[in-house]
């Protein structure tokens, strides 16, 4: 269910939310609402606070009146389970994103993260694809801070209730509190020319990782903090890593009638490899023949989609050549790390290896910049991340990183 409130929320930062989308989503949203006023995490859980809280922002979203019975269900709900204050993090993010929370609350994720070597503790390499995929696009994310505010508020599901304690020192949460309270502290006064590097190094790493697909890890959390990542940098809403992420999107969607109407849903990821390895292990354990016909056949569907490119196991795998078979979804070829994007001499900005289409280097790699407030693709913006050059193609570029 968060996928879909999710997916409303994104569409309505990039302005592109439309009247027959949010329809169809809140039709769904409000079809898996429980007797209780929640919503779960899964089919029959147990009601969840932040899966609540984000589902309601998204019938907010969608017209529904906040005193709708419905509506009350899961605010009763929320407030008797300490409020906004006490979801998750990721919830959190969405509604500072729309000013409904402040980032100054939330943990600090500096971009510089995507510099630490292997052998440092924290790495990106050292956390699953879906995970890294989705902290460094975040970390740029959190550093530009954006706030487009929504026309209501969420007062009402705030309980009022204090902040947790600190934790100990001598436990990981109090090393991690602490941390955190010093990286705020740099935030605030970062390394000017090490930040700069670190947010145009991040872009190139997310755009490297894009998949054939149009996705990032054939899953949705890396795939939309990407898409928000890459428009507060600039890149328009026509450009073609970005075309293709929200092409890709549409391809993840479900549309289903119903007695109340059409429905839409976002499936959270299509994994028909890991289904199938865990399928075939399944008939094994239960006793069916190796050389049986369907598990054969499995065997040598699974072969056929074998990765065979460099991607980011090699880090950790550096001696092997080949790639170790597994994906999350139908994608058989990936943009590799090792394509980063070209400086382009002529428009001032990164040359994606997706194509030949610039994303113009914007002032977000120079934060003591002012921005301007010209009309891209996507609309007119006026944050400090707005590009200096709306040109969407210019073909001249020099090697360079």
């Amino acid at each position: 269910m968060t996928m879909d409130a999710e997916d409303l929320l994104l569409r309505e930062f990039l302005g592109i939310r439309t009247g027959q989308e949010t329809a169809e989503a809140a039709r769904w949203i409000r079809s898996q609402q429980r007797a209780d006023g929640t919503w779960a995490t899964f089919h029959g859980g147990p009601g969840d606070l932040s899966t609540t809280i984000e589902a309601y922002v998204a019938l907010r979203l969608a017209g529904d009146d906040p005193d709708a019975a419905h509506m009350r269900r899961a605010r009763r709900f929320v407030l008797a389970w300490g409020g906004v204050e006490r979801s998750r993090v990721f919830t959190r993010i969405w509604l500072a994103l729309f000013g409904l929370w402040s980032w100054d609350d939330l943990p600090n994720m500096p971009p510089e993260l995507v510099f630490l070597p292997r052998w440092c503790p924290l790495n990106v390499y050292d956390w699953a694809c879906w995970a890294r995929q989705t902290v460094v696009p975040l970390t740029v994310v959190a550093t530009l801070r954006p706030v487009r505010p929504l026309p209501f508020g969420l007062d009402e599901l705030r309980s009022g209730a204090p902040a947790p304690p600190t934790a100990p020192l001598r436990s990981w949460a109090g090393a991690f509190e602490r941390l955190d309270a010093v990286l705020h502290r740099y935030a605030k006064h970062p390394v000017r020319p090490l930040r700069r590097l670190a947010m145009r190094r991040a872009a190139e790493w997310v755009l490297a990782r894009q998949e054939a697909d149009g996705s990032w890890g054939g899953i949705q959390p890396p795939w939309v903090y990407s898409l928000l990542a890459l428009h507060l940098l600039g890149y328009p809403l026509d450009h073609p890593a970005v075309k293709a992420g929200l092409d890709g999107l549409e391809r993840f969607l479900v549309r289903e009638e119903t007695p109340d109407g059409v429905v839409r849903r976002l499936e959270a990821c299509q994994s028909p490899v890991w289904d199938t390895c865990l399928a075939v292990t399944a008939l094994l354990d239960a006793g069916v023949a190796a050389d049986d016909p369907a598990l054969v056949r499995a065997a040598g569907w699974m072969l056929d989609e074998e990765i065979t490119v460099t991607g980011d196991w090699a880090v950790r795998r550096r001696t092997s050549r080949r790639a170790a078979g597994r994906s999350s979804s139908t994608t058989t070829a990936i943009r590799t790390p090792t394509t980063p994007p070209r400086w382009c001499s002529r428009c001032a900005g990164w040359r994606t290896p997706t194509g030949t289409a610039c994303a113009r280097r914007s002032s977000a790699a120079s934060p003591g910049r002012s921005g301007c407030s010209r009309r891209t693709a996507g609309g007119p913006r006026s944050t400090r991340t707005t590009p200096r050059c709306s040109s969407p193609s210019c073909r001249s570029a020099t090697s360079g990183r």
